[in-house]
């Protein structure tokens, strides 16, 4: 059964990514269908690339990726075929700005375009500028990956945009440990083409103050404004979407301490009527009952860590008339039953 996949106040990341990970895995003779449906996903879950995919999907494939294909440095080496279309609006933005410094700014502006779950930011400092991405969400296993895909990228991209220059990166940094293995460690080196050190505070690469300010070939004044306004309007309407539907997840959290709250309950309290709050949700492209059903899974889930919680107690809590209504619905929302979501949980990693 599919998961839920549409709910914007969870975990996310632009279907574009995924995209690009599909069609390396496909190159390589991976089931890509398979993958996908070890995440709850179909293949029409990537013919949208502005869509989102819910982290949780991401963290099934990573699990599923691994147990199949082991490939320690996957992040990495998706990275390392990056192209500026994989990014969008923010890749042709980046073509489009004059010097190397202005497509940071970009890229860092207009993050939230990409996923929710990750922060990029700029420190100056003399001689350097250091370009940091902060992984807010998910699984040890899945930051890490997130990370250096990440990482990796922002490299590939800079070669792209300044194919004639060498030594571009100064370091990089990793907050992560070392990989045990020679082979493994030497292979960031050869993607890099800079020092790497591991165990530091924060994800970061350090670009020299001065290669940041060397003009690109491509860039375009005229374009660049044409694009930037296109970035803006797709930002604002990514931030219209998360701020009232985490106004509703806010409120279908606090108000779950007495049961579901019904959606006229909900839209009362953001002054609105069941109607508006509809409609409004709908525009958006989700709905009421996807935030509820959100709201009711990471509920359930954290509840049934606990080996003695009753699944009746987690019914009750939940709003579900029975047991049974709890099961079925679990069911159906992750493919698995909460007895055998516990016994995952208890086994731990495969």
């Amino acid at each position: 059964m599919p998961k839920i996949v549409n709910n914007p106040v969870l975990g996310w990341v632009a279907a574009r990514h995924l995209q690009h990970a599909a069609a390396h895995a496909g190159a390589l003779g991976v089931r890509v269908e398979e993958l996908l449906a070890e995440g709850g996903l179909e293949q029409a879950s990537l013919a949208d690339a502005d869509g989102r995919i819910p982290l949780q999907a991401l963290e099934d494939m990573l699990e599923a990726t691994t147990a199949r294909y082991a490939d320690p440095l996957l992040g990495l080496h998706l990275a390392s075929d990056i192209q500026p279309a994989t990014y969008g609006v923010i890749g042709h933005l980046a073509q489009a700005c004059t010097t190397l410094s202005d497509t940071l700014e970009v890229v860092t502006r207009y993050n939230g375009l990409l996923s929710n779950i990750g922060k990029t930011s700029l420190v100056h400092g003399p001689g350097s500028v250091q370009v940091r991405w902060d992984c807010l969400a998910g699984s040890a296993a899945l930051r890490r990956q997130l990370t250096e895909y990440v990482l990796g990228s922002f490299a590939v991209m800079v070669r792209i945009l300044l194919p004639e220059q060498r030594e571009l990166m100064q370091a990089v940094h990793f907050a992560h440990a070392r990989p045990a293995k020679a082979e493994l460690a030497r292979q960031y080196f050869e993607h890099f083409r800079c020092p790497v050190y591991f165990d530091k505070p924060a994800a970061c690469f350090f670009v020299g103050a001065d290669a940041a300010k060397i003009r690109l070939h491509h860039g375009d004044v005229v374009l660049k404004e044409v694009l930037e306004r296109h970035a803006q309007n797709l930002l604002r309407q990514r931030q219209r979407e998360s701020s009232l539907a985490e106004a509703v997840r806010q409120l279908v959290a606090a108000m779950m301490v007495d049961g579901a709250p019904t959606r006229e309950m909900v839209s009362m309290q953001l002054g609105l009527s069941g109607r508006s709050l509809h409609r409004k949700l709908e525009e958006l492209g989700s709905s009421y009952r996807e935030i509820l059903d959100g709201v009711r899974l990471e509920i359930a889930q954290a509840q049934l860590q606990h080996e003695g919680e009753p699944l009746g107690r987690i019914a009750e809590r939940l709003g579900f008339r029975s047991r049974q209504a709890l099961l079925r619905w679990y069911k159906h929302s992750t493919g698995m039953t909460p007895g055998e979501h516990r016994r995952r949980m208890a086994a731990g990693p495969a």
